[in-house]
């Protein structure tokens, strides 16, 4: 007796389900399509192991949106997360793949909303910030992104830092001045940069 594929199709939840003897595959409609497969189908190897797969990709789609549903992801984050669930590479792969395309995934986007959160709840200068973002998993493309559209200038941002933290200090003193600078230069400030906020805040 030959065996036959038995598929329902769910169109409101861009889902179907395919039923091979006493097994039961949920896939998405999009690679019901690719599949191929009809109700009533005969049964083969290839179209089995199809299944698995879709299955496997829809179901570590879920997960994805599950972690998404917390919080934005950048796109390491969820790979990493994902493996963890034991999904194959081959899984979180498209999936990540697909995630990217319709927008949920952005690390342009993430990376650059970071960068601003950085800079203003902790006050750190770009070095730091670079180092913030490539621990989040970010690359370097996306950091140089982030950090070209921060608002405020480095300057203006370690002047009001000296104001809060060394509201007297001398820069005449060399000792003071270095702890000043031993300071921001651990905030991520280079030292151009941090001289000349010490300078403008001498002048005033």
């Amino acid at each position: 007796m030959i065996e036959r594929f038995a598929v329902k199709v769910s169109p409101s939840e861009g889902e179907a389900i395919v039923r091979s003897g006493g097994s039961e595959y949920r896939i998405t409609l999009a690679d019901l399509e690719v599949s191929g497969i009809t109700d009533g189908a005969e049964i083969n190897d290839a179209a089995l192991l199809f299944l698995s797969e879709a299955e496997e990709k829809l179901r570590c789609i879920k997960k994805a949106f599950v972690y998404l549903s917390y919080k934005a992801h950048s796109v390491k984050a969820m790979a990493q997360k994902l493996k963890r669930c034991g999904f194959s590479e081959d899984a979180v792969e498209k999936t990540l793949f697909l995630l990217e395309k319709k927008g949920y995934l952005d690390d342009y986007a993430l990376c650059a909303e970071y960068a601003a959160a950085i800079q203003k709840q902790k006050g750190y200068g770009v070095l730091r910030i670079k180092k913030e973002l490539y621990a989040k998993g970010f690359n370097g493309d996306c950091i140089e992104n982030a950090i070209s559209g921060l608002d405020e200038t480095p300057e203006e941002l370690v002047t009001e830092i000296l104001r809060k933290k060394f509201p007297h200090l001398d820069p005449d003193d060399r000792q003071a001045r270095a702890k000043a600078t031993a300071y921001l230069a651990a905030r991520g400030y280079d030292y151009e940069e941090i001289n000349n906020a010490i300078s403008a805040f001498k002048e005033e």
